[in-house]
């Protein structure tokens, strides 16, 4: 068992890469069977470790290859050593086998004695996520990499473990570049980027010593249903206990997951696109109201030269009609 994730009762999908080449071939074709390919490696509780954990997770729908090559490499794990990290979980989604071959290729010496964990899929990624959020005399702080899909984020700001979205750029015309970039500009997330994600890492030490996140207290789930005056999505009215929550959607409300600022942010830029749209087309309209003001100005100046008092005066003494 590593920082509280083990597979009881038969349920042990995951690979230790650490382990001898036999045990790795015999986990190998486990990975392989048709029950990993739904539900691996279930956590259970979460001990006291002596180094700080990393999971980096790529979502359930898509792979990310660019980021599983990223953080299998020998630089990722000198820098997480060098920041105290003794614990690396990879959910790997449809490239397990590639990022498994990748870390094996690595030497001992280039895993800077970091146990490491690769498994397809999980059911329980809250508890993934706790062991990655510090608790006083319980575990350090370490960080969450992930693609940025909204229920990850969410989830992982509502538990309150320090996060690094790195988004994913082959999904939908890279949408989730404007989250990033959103959630870092509110300072919710570290915005990591593929080729530099050792950078991200320092980052994250930066924010846990500042906001002490080594000696959080205990985390405890928020209540379900959510109280009346937190509701703002319909499940947040569900009747039922937490097991009907839909948590790995991340459609709680903002103070379980925090998307919901995002929501608020998208619902603000369409109110403002809409507002510049009418103010241009008003704009518009008053030019073309100058504009042929300015013409039917010019129609009188060539039809009558001379001013009005002029033609008047010209009326009173008959020389004009």
């Amino acid at each position: 068992m590593v920082n509280g994730v083990n597979g009881d009762n038969g349920l042990s999908y995951g690979l230790d890469v650490n382990a001898g080449s036999q045990a790795r071939r015999q986990k190998r074709q486990r990975t392989d069977s048709p029950v990993h390919n739904l539900e691996a490696h279930q956590p259970a509780t979460h001990p006291a470790q002596p180094g700080r954990c990393c999971f980096v997770t790529v979502g359930a729908t898509a792979g990310f290859r660019s980021l599983l090559d990223e953080v299998s490499t020998a630089g990722f794990f000198d820098c997480l050593a060098n920041h105290g990290y003794a614990f690396l979980h990879i959910q790997c989604g449809p490239d397990l086998a590639a990022v498994e071959d990748r870390i094996a290729g690595l030497s001992d010496e280039a895993k800077r004695g970091i146990s490491v964990r690769c498994f397809r899929y999980t059911d329980d990624m809250t508890a993934h996520i706790v062991s990655c959020r510090g608790q006083d005399n319980v575990r350090p702080a370490g960080c969450v990499i992930a693609h940025g899909g909204t229920g990850t984020v969410g989830e992982v700001l509502g538990i309150g473990a320090p996060l690094v979205v790195v988004a994913n750029p082959t999904l939908m015309d890279n949408h989730q570049l404007e989250l990033a970039e959103t959630l870092e500009a509110q300072n919710l997330v570290v915005h990591g980027h593929i080729g530099s994600l050792t950078t991200a890492i320092h980052r994250v030490a930066e924010r846990i010593n500042q906001g002490r996140l080594d000696v959080l207290p205990p985390y405890c789930p928020p209540s379900f249903p959510v109280p009346a005056a937190e509701r703002v999505t319909l499940f947040d009215w569900m009747p039922g206990g937490q097991q009907h929550a839909p948590a790995r959607l991340g459609i709680r409300s903002w103070k379980c997951h925090g998307v919901w600022r995002w929501w608020q942010y998208d619902e603000q830029q369409q109110q403002q696109q809409q507002q510049q749209q009418q103010q241009q087309q008003q704009q518009q309209q008053q030019q073309q109201q100058q504009q042929q003001q300015q013409q039917q100005q010019q129609q009188q100046q060539q039809l009558y030269p001379w001013p009005s008092n002029q033609w008047h005066g010209l009326a009173q003494l008959g020389l004009c009609s």
